[in-house]
């Protein structure tokens, strides 16, 4: 017999898993076995995978789905490799799970869940198939079995295997939009029938799984925007945070490195309107706030991409001062320069607070061992610019289709959609 809660083991952003949370203690003064099951996630077998129903090991699960997710946005950025790498695991693990109770008999259970985020319909069996009103050829239906085996480079199979295989389902093209969004899904590859995908049950176990990680960076996006806004984490999940990214596989590190930005540069092409308006240069009632405030921030921290441990320090992130003088601090000054007056033609000492702001205390001439002299700011989420300086809220259609809430998030969101539209 399945648990009620077990249904928090495939959606934990469902009401059952946050209820579970709610009456939990914090995530940060969880005990020794949640904590290393949070970090043990990322490099689970699929025999460690599946959970059993009682409520106890349901509760153990969702908790540390949570402190994982948090622990990497405490020391990572959105859409980095470690978010990446769990929201990758969580995919994998979900997918296997839904797999696990199919073949067990339960995928009654499966569908309940999946139906709260996706509408589906089942093909009507007869003399004829059909979904809704119109017929679907049965040589159509063997194409896409003998694709979708063709695509998990599948030769042989049995009677066990091939229900997997056979189209079962309909859903509406228009709720795979988050997937199609986030480049995990994509349309040309569905057969198309009034709007309707038709789908096997291992497509609906890729695109439900697809949907959790998705909805897992968005979740770890919003942990790291309230930082932004409360200060630093806990040190108990800047601990859990630090050991999962040393657990990034070396390629991935590697391939991640060079996919997202090309030798660490800054691309302004993906800056968000905020900034780009703030780089153009802006009257005297913005100047202070676009300066020393979004430009020290938001470049400072897209051009480092801080991961792996806490960003208490720019210098813990970088070998060369170069970077803050000539990649991070001369477009700050170039933009002090076009604004109206010039900024620091005024307001000379505004130039080491520049420094101030990035972590070298107050000084013109910054040294890498003089980084965490002050506070390396984190950059403003998007409701303190739009209240401290409102001439630079200007949303985009990306800030408003994304529901951006930081400037880091369109900037790293950006660059890894365009990322994964390229193949990467």
């Amino acid at each position: 017999m399945i648990a009620p809660e077990y249904v928090a083991t495939l959606d934990p952003f469902g009401d059952e898993a946050k209820n579970l949370v709610e009456k939990s203690p914090p995530l940060d003064s969880m005990p020794q076995e949640i904590v290393d099951r949070a970090i043990a996630r990322v490099k689970w077998s699929s025999r460690e995978m599946v959970v059993e129903s009682d409520i106890e090991a349901v509760r153990a699960e969702v908790l540390s789905f949570y402190l994982m997710c948090q622990g990497v946005a405490a020391v990572s950025y959105p859409y980095s490799r470690e978010a990446r790498l769990i929201s990758d695991m969580t995919k994998n693990t979900i997918k296997y799970r839904m797999y696990d109770l199919f073949k067990r008999g339960h995928g009654d259970l499966c569908l309940e869940v999946v139906k709260r985020s996706i509408k589906l319909v089942e093909l009507e069996e007869g003399d004829v198939v059909k979904l809704g009103s119109v017929e679907i050829p049965r040589e159509d239906l063997y194409k896409i079995r003998d694709r979708r085996l063709a695509e998990d480079g599948i030769e042989t199979i049995d009677d066990r295997l091939l229900p997997q295989y056979l189209p079962k389902y309909g859903v509406r093209w228009t709720d795979l939009a988050p997937l199609l969004r986030h480049r995990r899904a994509e349309l040309t590859k569905f057969y198309l029938v009034n709007g309707r995908a038709v789908i096997t049950p291992r497509d609906l176990w890729n695109l439900f799984s697809a949907f959790i990680a998705v909805r897992t960076e968005e979740y770890v996006t919003s942990v790291y925007e309230r930082f932004s806004d409360v200060g630093a984490p806990p040190k108990r999940l800047t601990e859990v945070g630090e050991s999962i990214s040393s657990l990034l596989p070396p390629e991935l590190e590697l391939r991640e490195r060079f996919a997202r930005v090309p030798g660490g540069k800054l691309r302004p092409e993906a800056f968000p309107p905020c900034v780009k308006i703030a780089m153009g240069g802006v009257g005297s009632g913005v100047r202070n706030y676009a300066i020393t405030v979004l430009l020290t921030s938001f470049l400072s921290y897209a051009r480092v991409s801080p991961s792996g441990r806490v960003a208490n320090r720019i210098g813990d992130f970088i070998k060369d001062i170069s970077v803050v003088r000539d990649e991070i601090a001369a477009p700050i000054f170039e933009a002090a320069e076009r604004c109206k007056p010039p900024f620091f033609k005024d307001q000379p000492q505004e130039k080491a607070n520049v420094y101030y702001h990035l972590g070298f205390g107050m000084t013109a001439e910054p040294r890498l061992d003089g980084s965490g002299k002050s506070k390396w700011y984190r950059c403003p989420n998007c409701s303190k610019i739009a209240m401290s300086a409102a001439p630079l809220c200007d949303p985009d259609e990306f800030c408003r289709n994304r529901k951006i809430k930081n400037p880091l998030t369109y900037y790293f969101r950006k660059l890894s959609e365009q990322r994964s539209g390229a193949g990467g």
